[in-house]
């Protein structure tokens, strides 16, 4: 069994950032667990027990069943050396960095593990963006403390909040405390819903209530459901048709109209 402070991790590889408002090219580090299941997105992967599981679209980073496919990295030393093998050095602009996007699973579970915060950190003071793919929805005691507060105003916070086709109750999945936090803590930091046209009616209203609830006024995307290339264009127009009626920022998904179901690249 990994050591108990180890920060387990399903995947490191480089690629382009494919939603919100940074479409650049980046290093990825997806770590594991999460605090919610989403088993409404009705996604399913066999495990190695031969069972199925059900939830979201990265399923081995959620489910224990999947531990022992994850890598286990007991100190930031060596979680650095393995990011850094995917930096790239670009010919024509020297100076340009890729992004470091920490995602998951749910990657604030283990703001209290050094593992991560070092990491962090080293990429912060070498001139990365950090850009934290979160569901603002672990309100966990240590994430106030004043040297996570440090580290939270150095990232950008993508704050993909769940609704109620997750499947998740709302009181689990909305954490207006804590979406507030990190906003008025952190740089460039926004919202993201995923709505498809079938649900619309329902998430507008659900949206509509948690921005209401807000003490800030966040920038808002709404990216349109897809989990391959043919479930995404059946949604982009409505939700882009939607953006444009409502005053919200679209995002697409590049990485599945480049690349479709293929992980990383």
């Amino acid at each position: 069994m990994p050591d108990k402070k180890a920060l387990p991790v399903v995947e490191i590889f480089d690629s382009v950032q494919g939603e919100g408002p940074f479409i650049h090219p980046a290093v990825f580090l997806r770590t594991a667990l999460c605090n919610l299941s989403c088993k409404g997105f009705n996604c399913s992967l066999p495990a190695p027990d031969g069972s199925v599981v059900y939830g979201c679209d990265t399923i081995r980073a959620v489910s224990v069943k999947f531990k022992d496919s994850w890598d286990y990295f007991s100190d930031s030393d060596s979680l650095i050396k393995a990011l850094t093998a995917h930096k790239r050095v670009y010919l024509l602009t020297p100076h340009r960095k890729q992004d470091l996007v920490v995602t998951g699973g749910e990657p604030l579970l283990h703001f209290n593990n050094p593992v991560l915060t070092e990491t962090v950190k080293h990429f912060i003071n070498d001139s990365h963006r950090v850009i934290i793919e979160t569901n603002a929805s672990v309100d966990k005691p240590y994430i106030y403390e004043n040297e996570i507060l440090k580290l939270i105003k150095d990232c950008t916070f993508s704050m993909s909040v769940k609704l109620a086709s997750s499947g998740e109750s709302f009181d689990k999945r909305v954490k207006r405390e804590l979406i507030d936090y990190l906003y008025e803590n952190s740089k460039d930091s926004y919202l993201k819903f995923v709505v498809s046209k079938d649900n619309f009616e329902s998430d507008i209203k659900e949206i509509s209530k948690i921005l209401s609830s807000l003490k800030n006024d966040i920038p808002v995307y709404l990216m349109p459901l897809g989990k391959d290339r043919e479930e995404l264009q059946s949604n982009c127009t409505f939700v882009l048709e939607k953006c444009i009626e409502y005053g919200f920022n679209y995002t697409d998904r590049i990485h599945i109209r480049a690349f479709n179901t293929k992980e990383c690249v």
